[in-house]
């Protein structure tokens, strides 16, 4: 069993694999990854409130899996990560725009029509 602290806490791992760690917080024993445990002692200095590893373990993999959608318009990147319909988004000379795919879409076609027509 090893031993580590961090923030005040003494972390202990559980087993000889040293793949999951608690922490007792307010009379009440956490386990979970290393990394999950930690998340949760800086959710308690930060807030005073106990969350448990397991639920920043699942929000951070939902987060992962949920990498939004991209989509590549005439070499700008529009990309929404909700799947909301307004939520699209894309860098546009050194601006971030903001709004629905089809909006932002005839942004950039209004722009580089108006750069043609310059030329």
């Amino acid at each position: 069993m090893a031993l580590a602290s961090y923030r005040g806490f003494t972390l202990k791992s559980v087993g000889s694999t040293n793949q999951i760690w608690k922490v007792t917080i307010k009379n009440r024993e956490l386990q979970g990854s290393l990394s999950a445990v930690k998340k949760s002692i800086d959710w308690w200095c930060d807030t005073a409130s106990i969350i448990d590893p397991s639920q920043l373990t699942q929000s951070s993999t939902e987060r992962a899996s949920n990498s939004g959608t991209r989509e590549n318009f005439h070499g700008f990147t529009i990309k929404n990560d909700s799947g909301a319909n307004n939520a699209w988004y894309c860098m546009f000379n050194g601006r971030l725009i903001k709004g629905g795919k089809l909006a932002i879409q005839r942004h950039i076609e209004a722009y580089l029509i108006a750069k043609k027509k310059a030329e």
